[in-house]
């Protein structure tokens, strides 16, 4: 993150509400919107019944819309340079993405490159900045990148293995439906990556330098404690309301910048872990970060021991001035989740994990 003259500019109207997809309709046309360009993922969407819901909602709201599915995890720019024609011949007021982060990031990438005439990876790429952005508008349907409320975008390109992220406030959306039912079909897995990814954006802006007195290292922290706390009600019970209420605020909270407010942040986990579903783009996000971060700690114990050691007080009540404590409790709450506990089970090798984990070495 480079120094700015101001620490935090959010322009994102959230709605938490129940009954979103019913309500999205009216959602969008009071915001001022009435002609859009609507995104979403897989087969979830239609196999839960909530497709025609919305569709329903969007007509009896008077929305015009035409609508392109198929969007996989770690999202490849190909279906934005597929799909960026049909845009701009259709001229929406709003592109609407109804889905987790990747739906998510790959409307951004079609937002910005509605007004970009170069390849749109370029932003990613860091070979461009992005100047114009149409209005984006969220129904999230997954608790777990907090794209509905930050400033970033990861994309991929699969044919030269790439992944990278870029941050713009252009990238925020106009408004963004939190509705935590929706998130009720979430299985296990899933949910317990979106864990893993929700803590990481604490994890990393905690971890950052912080000045001696740092509000923001306590935002971060109650947003781990937090997930730490919902996830046992979250796997025994994954229709409990105020626990996926409680995720979804969680995930917004952890990547709007709140947990990073007032600081300068670096997310070295993230990088790696880009490396990783770059090379392995059937590796979900959060799973790569789950073999990261109590390496990041390990790998960094003798730097960081005093934040180490706070961190496991305040998360864990860990009552101990020695970092491995707090390390080996962190590694039984990932050990906890219904996920791969070692990269060797998802395919990468001894050689690439050793690779990955020097990468998180602080220099």
């Amino acid at each position: 993150m480079h120094n700015l003259d101001y620490y935090y500019n959010c322009p994102t109207k959230i709605y938490l509400i129940d009954d979103g997809i019913k309500r999205a309709g009216s959602i969008i046309k009071g915001n001022g919107f009435q002609r859009i360009f609507l995104l979403y993922g897989g087969k979830s969407l239609k196999t839960t019944g909530n497709y025609q819901k919305l569709i329903i909602s969007l007509k009896e709201a008077g929305i015009d819309y035409i609508e392109q599915g198929g969007i996989l995890a770690n999202p490849d720019i190909s279906f934005v340079n597929d799909n960026l024609e049909r845009v701009k011949n259709y001229k929406p007021d709003l592109i609407f993405a109804v889905g987790g982060g990747s739906v998510i990031d790959t409307a951004k990438s079609l937002c910005k490159a509605y007004y970009y005439n170069g390849n749109p990876l370029d932003f990613n790429t860091h070979k461009a900045i992005p100047t114009k952005s149409l209005p984006l508008g969220v129904l999230l349907t997954l608790a777990a990148a907090g794209s509905e409320m930050s400033n970033s975008c990861v994309m991929s390109d699969r044919r030269i293995n790439f992944k990278g992220g870029f941050s713009s406030d252009l990238n925020r959306p106009t408004f963004s439906i939190l509705d935590p039912q929706i998130t009720y079909s979430v299985n296990p897995f899933q949910t317990s990556c979106g864990l893993v990814d929700i803590i990481s954006h604490s994890f990393e802006r905690y971890f950052s330098p912080s000045k001696k007195y740092e509000l923001a290292d306590y935002l971060a922290l109650s947003v781990i404690k937090q997930c730490i706390e919902l996830t046992p009600e979250l796997l025994k019970n994954p229709v409990d309301y105020e626990a996926r209420r409680a995720m979804m605020l969680s995930s917004t909270v952890s990547h709007n910048g709140w947990t990073s407010f007032g600081k300068e942040y670096n997310m070295p986990c993230h990088k790696v872990e880009h490396l990783i579903s770059g090379q392995h783009p059937d590796i979900a996000h959060g799973l790569g970060l789950r073999f990261l971060l109590a390496e990041f700690m390990e790998k960094n114990k003798t730097t960081l021991s005093e934040k180490i050691c706070k961190f496991g007080a305040f998360c864990f009540n860990i009552d101990s001035s020695h970092p491995e404590a707090t390390i080996a409790k962190l590694r039984d709450y990932f050990d906890s989740l219904p996920l791969p506990k070692t990269m060797e089970e998802v395919g990468i090798t001894s050689q690439e994990k050793k690779e990955y984990i020097n990468h998180l070495e602080l220099k």
